[in-house]
């Protein structure tokens, strides 16, 4: 496997409401690296991914993928990365079915296994529902579907155990072993237990 790095974080900083969030974050990551962010509640875990994932530009520092800075080439890293934050990131009005073929469109990609994959996220009987009428839980699973579906190399996933039950907490996280396996990245939160046959770094925010 490849281990040259990949992902980079530098002395990033983060203001919120005119006050720091935090401040010098740095981290290297590299191709089947899982990235474990932890802090208490209101230390800026949601925001450090919101900076990874390019919705929203730190007040310091720099972040480098493939050795060149994101915001330089932000199209390109988007297509390269999954982020699945609080709202899941799917369109209420469509149905499960379309978000999912939205998606594949989206990123020029065919899905060939999609009955499978709502089979195994038990989400059959949902599949023509909007999304707008399903439960936490129902609306959790449709955006693994997408991460499932749809190749990336690199996952940020906050508090993607958050609404699962029990199978569907193992489900995931025998996927995000697969992915790291297979040469992926991974950068999450987790209030529950992340137990994986995988290379994990830790990073603690604590509040400025």
């Amino acid at each position: 496997m490849n281990h040259t790095t990949h992902f980079e974080a530098q002395q990033l900083g983060c203001i919120r409401q005119g006050r720091w969030l935090f401040s010098e974050v740095s981290f290297s990551l590299k191709a089947g690296e899982l990235l474990l962010v932890e802090g208490a509640n209101g230390a800026g875990k949601s925001s450090l991914l919101r900076l990874l994932a390019g919705i929203a530009s730190p007040a310091s520092g720099n972040i480098l993928f493939q050795q060149q800075s994101i915001q330089d080439c932000l199209q390109d890293y988007k297509e390269e990365l999954h982020y699945i934050g609080h709202t899941n990131g799917i369109r209420l009005g469509l149905t499960v079915t379309e978000n999912l073929t939205l998606a594949a469109e989206l990123s020029q990609q065919h899905i060939s296994n999609m009955s499978d994959a709502l089979s195994m996220l038990q989400l059959d009987q949902q599949k023509n529902t909007q999304t707008q009428y399903l439960s936490a839980g129902q609306k959790r699973r449709t955006a693994l579907a997408r991460l499932f579906l749809i190749p990336r190399k690199l996952w940020i996933l906050d508090e993607p155990l958050t609404s699962l039950d029990a199978a569907t907490q193992k489900i995931l996280l025998t996927k995000i072993e697969s992915h790291l396996t297979n040469g992926g990245m991974c950068v999450m939160t987790s209030h529950q237990p992340v137990n994986l046959n995988a290379e994990i770094k830790h990073l603690r925010l604590t509040s400025c």
